[in-house]
């Protein structure tokens, strides 16, 4: 009986019930058990495997939406404005990246953009002056030329200038030109565009840069409300924000926010919040919530608000005040993780000066510093949870103005077959 038993015992463990083989799994169960894995770059695994799993998520935005509510994509680190000619006397500027956490390494990517060298453009100083959808937009002042970069996958967008240096020709007098802002198309990921916004002192005027293209469109002047100050510049000087569809610059005396909507190319201003006029610019930004809501995060000291945008029965638009949040004993807290007491600059955790720079997929990026610190000496870069107000340490550095947070972006593998998500057939040879 026993070797009957035994026998009986090893003929079940050496032909276990077997479920359907992987590739007989629905596409509907087959995205449910990719949404439980812990991270995007998982999900880059394992759509690799075989053609059938990428195109099951490459075919289901909403399957892109679900996975991102779910799993943020990750900060992967931040970009610095290049060094000056003080630093680095007699050699290239290129912008600086500092990995979100040290341990962290980026593996096959060009974060150095050592791409640059190649370029045919002879000006040796390039700054960054935007970040969107995992690339970079970068400027060359000198000779006014633009590149857009891809840094995790070596891959360049593209390479144009302003082309007829009469394109903001005006015969009415002084303009200025800020920043400019990349914008990515939700429909064609490989399609973007350019926006500069060049104003005097009562009007402004989009200029637009399509990759479809490749030519600039200039869009009419439109007057705007007049600034109380006495500068003849208009519009803060920096690239202003972005949320949504939308880009926001702030009036220099700070009593109007400008918005574009870039879906319709069409100016708005409205009345800044009280609570922002009387913080200095580098203290609040526009971004987004988990859930793709329009919000502004601002620092006073250490109190951190957000304001939502809303729109009135008249359809007047309106930022309201959601929340405001002391964040001393959590700054404290998160500045003291694992770290010795003496090493944490006493004055910091003391009199501590919060600085929101950006506001990217529900969380905020802020500097903080002592109040008499002075630009030549570090500080300590974090990112805010606005889920859960919680601020996670991430490196201690100079500071830098402005800052760029590279976030991973959705890869181009998981779109579509040829970067769209609509699924199309291979073009001719």
């Amino acid at each position: 009986m026993t070797g009957c038993r035994k026998r009986r015992q090893q003929h079940r463990r050496g032909n276990p019930r077997r479920g359907p083989p992987i590739h007989k799994v629905g596409e509907d169960l087959l995205l449910e058990i990719f949404l439980c894995l812990p991270s995007l770059a998982t999900l880059v695994c394992a759509t690799l495997t075989c053609r059938a799993w990428r195109r099951a998520v490459a075919s289901s935005p909403s399957f892109c939406r679900r996975f991102r509510e779910i799993h943020p994509a990750p900060l992967l680190g931040l970009f610095f404005y290049a060094p000056g000619p003080v630093q680095t006397p007699n050699t290239p500027g290129f912008p600086t990246f500092i990995p979100a956490r040290r341990r962290d390494t980026i593996h096959g990517g060009d974060f150095f953009l050592t791409f640059l060298d190649d370029l045919p453009y002879q000006g040796s100083c390039w700054d960054i002056v935007d970040c969107c959808c995992g690339c970079v937009l970068l400027m060359n002042w000198d000779d006014s030329s633009f590149a857009v970069f891809n840094p995790l996958t070596r891959r360049s967008e593209d390479v144009f200038d302003l082309g007829s240096e009469d394109i903001f020709d005006d015969s009415r007098g002084t303009r200025a030109m800020v920043n400019p802002r990349l914008l990515f198309s939700d429909e064609d990921p490989n399609s973007f565009r350019v926006v500069l916004l060049a104003h005097d002192e009562r009007r402004v005027q989009a200029t637009v840069f399509s990759s479809d293209s490749r030519e600039w469109l200039v869009l009419p002047w439109v007057d705007v409300p007049v600034s109380s100050s006495d500068a003849n510049c208009l519009i803060q000087c920096d690239g202003g924000m972005q949320a949504n569809r939308f880009l926001y610059w702030v009036y220099r005396d700070q009593r109007y926010l400008l918005s574009l909507d870039t879906a319709t190319m069409e100016f708005y201003v409205t009345k800044l919040p009280r609570c922002l006029r009387r913080l200095r610019y580098s203290s609040f930004d526009a971004g987004e919530t988990k859930d793709g809501a329009t919000c502004i995060v601002y620092s006073d000291r250490v109190s951190t608000g957000v304001l939502m945008h809303t729109r009135d029965d008249d359809g007047v638009e309106k930022w309201v005040r959601d929340r405001v949040v002391p964040l001393d004993k959590e700054l404290e807290r998160a500045l003291r993780i694992g770290l010795d007491h003496g090493t944490v600059l006493n004055h910091l955790v003391d009199n501590p000066d919060l600085f929101v720079f950006a506001i990217r997929d529900d969380y905020a990026y802020l500097s903080a510093s002592g109040v008499d610190q002075d630009s030549q000496n570090p500080c300590w870069f974090m990112s805010l949870s606005l889920e859960t107000m919680k601020l996670e340490r991430l490196f201690r550095r100079t500071l830098g103005d402005p800052v760029h947070p590279y976030i991973m972006a959705w890869p181009s593998s998981l779109v579509g077959n040829y970067g769209r998500f609509a699924l199309e057939d291979a073009p001719d040879p």
